[in-house]
């Protein structure tokens, strides 16, 4: 096991810090979209957001 850890040291390093890269970034995206909730400036063709703003 420990033999298996240390010949795929640098690969398992690598995943570690792609997936903790991804995370992060889905958090930012996630937080993003929350900050922006209730904010609609009616414009929905440029929104993209999917919201159902009605003049």
């Amino acid at each position: 096991m420990f033999a298996w850890i240390a010949e795929n040291a640098v690969t398992i390093i690598v995943i570690a810090v792609l997936l903790a890269a991804v995370g992060i970034a889905v958090f930012a995206l996630i937080k993003e979209k929350k900050s922006k909730k209730g904010v609609c400036t009616g414009n929905c063709a440029s929104c993209g957001m999917g919201c159902s703003y009605k003049k």
